[in-house]
């Protein structure tokens, strides 16, 4: 069999294909995928990461103290009833919490901070302290940047240094 006798004869109608032509197509599609990956990882990098609280990695791994903190917040036997009123008033909102033991009396004199929360949104948190105006009745006013959603932390402390944390996601009415 002799090279004329072939059925095949390569197309130009791209060129003729050359060593050039390998390599510069592919140096062309390794450019394409980094610049796509740049991208993404600048897109990645400059967005919220899902971090909301500084060295995130070190309260996972003491994990463990949370739990025991949960325990004994347990053995108090406490019990909270977060009421939030925004009715009429914009994003106004008065926050009232009613604080009981496990058999049903109010809890007085405690040492109460109130914190609204939003989700996702930096730098629109608050917290204040709470003032009890009746018997177990813990109250604060707030002006919330936006309506929507909020999350309530209430974080109090009884007068032998008792620990009791709660938290309930409300909706704010624009």
């Amino acid at each position: 069999m002799r090279a004329d006798d072939d059925d095949f004869h390569p197309t130009t109608r791209f060129g003729t294909l050359s060593g050039r032509g390998v390599l510069a197509a592919l140096l062309g599609s390794f450019a394409i995928v980094f610049a796509v990956n740049g991208l993404l990882i600048y897109n990645a990098l400059s967005t919220f990461d899902g971090i909301e609280v500084p060295d995130a990695y070190k309260r996972g791994r003491a994990y463990n103290h949370v739990l025991d903190a949960m325990e004994a917040q347990k053995a108090l036997g406490w019990r909270t009833a977060i009421e939030v009123d925004d009715k009429g008033r914009g994003h106004e909102v008065r926050l009232a919490v009613n604080f009981t033991n496990r058999d049903g009396a109010p809890l007085r004199d405690l040492k109460i901070l109130a914190t609204f929360w939003r989700p996702v949104v930096d730098g629109v948190d608050q917290g204040k302290a709470m003032v009890e105006a009746a018997p177990g009745r813990y109250e604060a006013d707030f002006r919330l940047a936006y309506g929507g959603n909020w999350i309530v932390r209430v974080a109090a402390e009884g007068p032998a240094g008792e620990k009791f944390a709660q938290e309930e996601r409300f909706n704010i009415h624009d």
